[in-house]
């Protein structure tokens, strides 16, 4: 009762916070221009935008354009079919999009498969997934200085490295008093799997052009169910075999980590907007003084 009193009140807590962005964040540059008709406060709200994210920019020497109605009604998106085609005329969008899938499903199977294994790491499951938890909100609070200060990049690879080789270390067999070093190493490599869970999105979304954006997000978002799914059952592992269960995870991990190396990096560049650009990065456009807002809904 005592433990339920606390996550109740934790968790009440956590939803009032969820209402601070609510106030303090602006309001949709697209919904000011194209629905409200007010271009200063659209301006207004991309100069908070460009500066919160580190990049000010003078909004006088900015053009906003609504594309009138007469012309989105021209617009015609690619059909699924069509961009199916693509990933078969454009083989580097392909390698990319099997890549990232696998990462993001190795970080959903090492993500939840240590969510349901924490009952079975320590002598109290109430300490135990506190400790997980809080390690997660550390893991996230830290993971944003390796993304800016190196990239999405590395930093996903030495998170995945991290989350591998503690996994390895925690088949040693030593005691630290109260904890052990499978307790303290494995929450170590949780927290870098939380991190990288937290920092994929970035990194997919900055990897994917514009016209595949959506559809290359859903099918990474559906890989990392399938490792959702299947990271619970081999949370049963652990009262089979715990070694070899760490040892699979931190196969996992590891590989996943060889495997991002093969991905490009986004820091400093441009996001691309086309599968040409992803197939040949050296063709994409300079960025526009000349932002256009669509009404496409």
């Amino acid at each position: 009762k005592q433990w339920y009193q606390r996550r109740v009140r934790a968790g009440g807590f956590c939803y009032v916070l969820a209402f601070i962005p609510l106030i303090l964040v602006p309001e949709s540059p697209r919904f000011l221009l194209v629905t409200k008709k007010n271009e200063a406060a659209a301006k207004s709200s991309l100069k908070w935008l460009a500066k919160i994210n580190g990049f000010p920019q003078d909004m006088s020497k900015l053009t906003l354009q609504d594309t009138s109605a007469e012309e989105t009604a021209q617009i015609s998106e690619p059909g699924f079919i069509d961009t199916l085609k693509d990933f078969k005329n454009y083989p580097e969008m392909t390698i990319q999009l099997l890549v990232q899938m696998w990462t993001w499903m190795v970080s959903g199977f090492v993500y939840y498969g240590f969510s349901f294994s924490w009952s079975k790491l320590g002598n109290n499951i109430y300490l135990s997934y506190m400790f997980a938890a809080l390690g997660e909100v550390i893991a996230y609070i830290l993971m944003v200085f390796p993304l800016e200060i190196l990239g999405r990049k590395l930093s996903n690879i030495i998170f995945f490295g991290i989350g591998s080789l503690s996994f390895l270390i925690a088949l040693i067999p030593y005691s630290l008093g109260t904890l052990t070093v499978e307790q303290l190493s494995c929450l170590i490599g949780s927290m870098a799997v939380a991190a990288v869970f937290g920092s994929i999105y970035l990194y997919t979304m900055e990897l994917a052009p514009t016209s595949h954006r959506g559809k290359i997000l859903g099918y990474c978002s559906f890989s990392a169910r399938i490792g959702a799914f299947c990271g619970p059952q081999a949370s049963l592992l652990f009262e089979w075999n715990k070694t070899g269960t760490l040892i699979i995870f931190a196969t996992l991990a590891g590989l996943a980590a060889l495997a991002t190396m093969r991905l490009p990096k986004t820091k400093g560049t441009q996001t691309p907007n086309t599968a040409e650009e992803v197939q040949n990065p050296k063709i994409r456009e300079d960025k526009s003084d000349t932002i256009v807002i669509s009404n496409l809904r």
